[in-house]
């Protein structure tokens, strides 16, 4: 083929496609053979998808009547894709639009990275806006949901009320809240505050169990005449809680007299007369409740009575026990004398003071630093040393147990501890101390400190029966009493409540009931004070406006002010009970 037969063709070639493709015409013929053009094959398409270029055309196209080939799309212009019709008898009624590309482009186009940008705006049919949503919520009829800009989320009904909120602290969900607690629990509390279950665990709830209703408290309660005394629910409890709360009631059985509480019950032993019902019951559930019987004493006051009190205990008791003991117990009218050989202190804040009562009150001691079966604190008196060893400051007798002999062959094995006897008629018979009429075993801070958990309760339980054991040997008619004051509530006193005090006070119950003599008895001391206040804070916070100060305990061993004050009154009703002889 020469170049310009080639050419020819060319020219042949272009002349047919522009038949085909820009013809007004449905046909044309090339080379006698009959092709539909381009608008012809575009304009089958849109028939066939009842897509037509003009709304007049698709009607044209379509029935008005029927339920066969009604509907009809137009191509539309701008911001409109497409628009969709039914032939209503030859109208065209619009039933929907879509956007065309330009159109999402331009809402594309508002967002942004700034916080509150609009994402999308919802379009019903006739595209007015019926809602939104942006980055930090949505808008629908009815209901909205944004971000605070304080931690957490709610949701607000048409009227700004509140519907659903959470945040750090809990969620609330119309009347129904759940808040925080310290610790891995999370409690759920109707609209009065009053616990519905716990939260223990992420995704789930647990149904709170109720807590034990056995209390750690024995008889008898003493009071004096006229003066209340207050038992505190919480603190007779094996486990501490300010919500998985335990009702507790004093009852008279007797008198028209009781009381209910889930903290302080207060009385007059005197209403209750000489008996009361201690019932306890878990909030939780009214299946079931605990019942004990107590003994109630109280004390004539004015009372009279005279009597030595000997006080083996630690600095709770060096700090002003002695001192306002008496006070108390003078004030009622009764005459006590307190023996031993170590002055405690009468002074609010130094220990080191001697101007205190005698006794045995020696800072830093436990159980077995009386019994030596803790041998790295203390040491004896040396026979013939008892003149020098009265003559000496209170810093000098501290270390030094006058209660300990070394031990003989003629002694039991089961009263010697590592080489010592703990020996009290030999005591009484060096230092010339009189009889006691009371003997007040206040320990246990210390054993808490310094036995673990394993061994506190075989610890506590041996040292005392082997002290109670030789005090009755001793003194067959002093009354022996067993005590272990309280702990504040602290995120560190908590768990040793728990795991420490609480064993400790079953071990003195037990040494009691394994006694079995009506001298021997436990005081519950730590029922009687409060776990809230008279201990100090530490790096306090203050306010400002109000001057109040915030932080943690400092010193949670030793009560301060009221709550001193509150102890060493309870101790004194009860000595008073003593030298009453109503106990």
């Amino acid at each position: 083929m020469t170049g310009a037969e080639s050419l020819q063709l060319f020219q042949e070639l272009v002349a047919s496609g522009n038949e085909l493709f820009l013809s007004d015409e449905d046909f044309v013929v090339i080379n006698g053979v009959t092709k539909p053009t381009l608008k012809k094959i575009y304009a089958d398409f849109l028939a066939s998808m009842n897509t037509y270029p003009s709304v007049a055309e698709g009607l044209t196209e379509t029935n008005g009547t029927g339920t066969q080939n009604r509907f009809f799309t137009v191509p539309g212009t701008g911001g409109t894709f497409e628009t969709r019709y039914r032939n209503d008898a030859g109208v065209a009624v619009q039933v929907g639009r879509a956007s065309s590309a330009d159109a999402i482009e331009n809402v594309l186009s508002l967002v942004s990275a700034v916080d509150g940008s609009l994402l999308y705006y919802l379009l019903d049919d006739l595209g007015f806006a019926w809602g939104s949503i942006s980055s930090t919520g949505f808008d629908l009829p009815g209901m909205a949901a944004k971000q605070k800009e304080q931690e957490g989320t709610s949701m607000l009904d048409p009227s700004d009320f509140l519907i659903f909120d959470d945040g750090p602290d809990g969620s609330t969900f119309g009347a129904v809240s759940s808040r925080r607690t310290p610790g891995d629990e999370m409690m759920v509390t109707d609209p009065l505050g009053f616990v519905w279950c716990d939260l223990k665990k992420p995704g789930g709830t647990e149904t709170k169990t109720p807590p034990s209703t056995i209390p750690l408290i024995s008889g008898p309660i003493c009071g004096v005449q006229g003066e209340y005394t207050s038992i505190y629910v919480r603190n007779i409890l094996p486990v501490r809680s300010d919500t998985n709360l335990v009702r507790g009631t004093i009852a008279s059985r007797s008198l028209p007299e009781i009381i209910t509480s889930t903290d302080e019950i207060k009385f007059r032993t005197q209403d209750l007369g000489s008996q009361a019902y201690l019932y306890l019951r878990s909030e939780l559930t009214s299946a079931s409740r605990t019942r004990l019987t107590l003994n109630c004493v109280s004390a004539p006051n004015p009372g009279t009575g005279a009597g030595a009190i000997l006080t083996l205990g630690d600095s709770i008791q060096n700090r002003q026990g002695g001192t306002q003991q008496k006070q108390f117990l003078e004030s009622w009218g009764y005459t006590p004398s307190f023996v031993g050989t170590i002055n405690g202190s009468s002074a609010v804040d130094d220990p080191d003071n001697a101007s205190g009562e005698l006794g045995e009150a020696r800072e830093g001691w436990e159980t077995g630093d009386f019994t030596y079966s803790v041998t790295d604190r203390v040491s004896i008196v040396e026979p013939g040393a008892e003149a020098a060893y009265l003559a000496s400051n209170k810093a000098t007798k501290w270390p030094i147990n006058p209660f300990l002999r070394a031990a003989t062959g003629s002694d039991d094995s089961s009263i010697v501890r590592n080489g010592r006897v703990f020996d009290p008629a030999f005591y009484q018979s060096r230092f010339g101390i009189a009889t006691p009429k009371i003997v007040n075993i206040a320990l246990g801070t210390n054993n808490v400190r310094d036995r673990s958990v394993a061994e506190i309760y075989s610890n506590a339980y041996s040292d005392l029966l082997l002290m109670v054991n030789q005090i009755r040997a001793a003194w067959p008619s002093a009354k022996i009493v067993m005590s272990c004051p309280s702990t504040p509530r602290d995120n560190i006193r908590d768990p040793l409540w728990e795991t420490k005090y609480v064993p400790l006070l079953r071990a003195m119950l037990q040494v009691r009931n394994d006694v079995s003599n009506a001298n021997v008895m436990v005081f519950p001391v730590w029922a009687h004070v409060t776990q809230e206040a008279g201990y100090t804070i530490t790096s306090p916070v203050t306010d400002p406006l109000t001057g109040a100060v915030t932080g943690a305990l400092g010193d949670a061993i030793h009560p301060r002010e009221s709550t001193r004050q509150q102890m060493q009154k309870a101790y004194a009703k009860f000595f008073a009970c003593v030298l009453a002889n109503l106990i």
